[in-house]
């Protein structure tokens, strides 16, 4: 039930409060986009592509272990190309623009065995992610995330 915990900034309508785990295709044990808010685009990223998102990462007891909308940064990133971690790289790519969504990863999506920072090791991690821009060009190799 921690999706009914997700929040947003104050005065955002709480997109999550209607979702459970039994409302996410495969619950919390496998890889996951549900959709809580449609696009405003019918436009995907494509590989290469740079992407704009705000998200607020969750363990399963629901402790926040980072979020853009806290630090009001969102997060930069290019897709495809293995510089963030599996889910944001499948679960972004598969967002229209405008949509927010909650990714949910297990930890062969996430962090793994070796966790990271805040995560512990073999965490299932929970993402309220909203795409927010996607880029007109295509990155080159070896862009960095910013």
């Amino acid at each position: 039930q921690v999706l009914t915990r997700l929040s947003s900034k104050a005065g955002d309508v709480e997109p999550f409060a209607a979702l459970t785990e039994d409302s996410i295709e495969g619950g919390f044990g496998s890889f996951s986009v549900t959709t809580v808010k449609k696009g405003t685009s019918r436009r995907k990223p494509n590989t290469g592509e740079v992407v704009v998102c705000h998200y607020e990462g969750r363990l399963q007891d629901g402790t926040i272990f980072d979020s853009s909308r806290q630090r009001n940064k969102p997060l930069n990133f290019v897709i495809g190309i293995g510089s963030v971690i599996k889910a944001w790289d499948e679960g972004v790519a598969q967002m229209e623009l405008g949509e927010r969504a909650c990714i949910v990863a297990p930890p062969e999506y996430g962090y793994g065995d070796e966790g990271a920072g805040l995560v512990p090791a073999g965490s299932t991690l929970i993402f309220d992610v909203e795409l927010l821009k996607i880029g007109e060009e295509r990155a080159g190799g070896g862009c960095v995330v910013s």
